[in-house]
């Protein structure tokens, strides 16, 4: 005796069917939304995950407390800092104690800008990265914002310090506190270490060597402002007129708050030369990372 078993193929499961009936939720799950919000938090954990940005920012708030102590105790050891100086000379302690250890943390403030783009390159997390964030120009500006707001928190963590530490030691300065030409020079010393980080940034993203952008930074803040300095005995004018554009003058000059310039652009020249300063490496990385292969 012969039995026939007939299958009816539109009676059998399609795969989605299948794949519901296993999981009967997923088909009601939203996709994940990937937001510019969400970038900018990854790049943050990404950043201050690492240990080197950690001990930078750590190095940058104990030697600028350290060298705020040093310059604090030395100038009143020698001069006498009270409310008989006068304003003007109240005002000048205060920037001096909290804002010379800028031209040597612009160095520390150039490494922790070659760390948040070197290090990725160096670990090949990059791949990962551009994995989840397909649009580039959003890595690059996330990346751009979360360095300029731990660089910003940082600065004024170490300019603050110093003028407590001014205070401590010359109780009649309090009262200065508050002038323009401290507050100016306070957040104006803060612009230019932050700028300056994110112009390291921008050197780093086009180097994609850790060696390679810290030597540039090194060489920009430290070995420039020397070589133009032995140039200037040739006398030739043009050499006084560029010292007056390198960071670390730009620096000087954003430190002394908004005051008349004696020589050079004032505050606010000096405040849009770092700014461009910043864009000249800023853009072009930005705009070769969008382009170029992430290996």
């Amino acid at each position: 005796m012969t039995s026939t078993i007939v299958i009816d193929a539109s009676s059998a499961p399609t795969t989605g069917q299948t794949s519901r009936a296993a999981n009967p939720h997923r088909s009601n799950e939203p996709r994940p939304k990937l937001t510019f919000g969400g970038v900018v938090r990854s790049e943050r954990l990404k950043l201050t995950s690492l240990r080197g940005v950690r001990l930078t920012i750590l190095i940058s708030i104990l030697a600028g407390l350290g060298l705020s102590t040093l310059i604090a105790a030395q100038w009143t050891g020698n001069t006498d800092v009270s409310s008989a100086s006068g304003d003007a000379a109240l005002q000048n302690y205060l920037l001096m104690v909290s804002t010379a250890a800028a031209s040597f943390l612009a160095l520390v403030f150039g490494v922790l800008g070659v760390f948040a783009v070197s290090s990725e390159y160096s670990s090949g997390m990059i791949l990962s990265t551009l994995t989840a964030v397909p649009k580039r120009m959003r890595v690059a500006a996330a990346k751009s914002i979360v360095l300029g707001i731990i660089a910003t928190v940082t600065a004024l963590i170490v300019v603050a310090a110093g003028l407590l530490v001014a205070v401590a030691f010359a109780p009649d300065a309090l009262g200065q506190l508050g002038s323009s030409v401290v507050i100016s020079g306070a957040l104006g010393t803060v612009a230019y270490l932050v700028l300056f980080a994110l112009f390291a940034m921008g050197v780093a993203g086009l180097l994609r060597s850790a060696a390679g952008a810290i030597a540039v930074v090194t060489g920009v803040a430290f070995v420039l402002p020397v070589a133009f300095q032995m140039m200037s005995m040739t006398g030739w004018e043009w050499v006084v007129n560029a010292m007056n554009y390198l960071p670390v003058m730009l620096g000087n000059t954003l430190s002394q708050g908004v005051v008349e310039a004696t020589s050079g652009p004032g505050y606010w020249g000096a405040l849009v030369s770092m700014v461009i300063m910043a864009a000249v490496t800023l853009v072009p990385a930005a705009a070769i990372f969008a382009r170029r292969d992430a290996r």
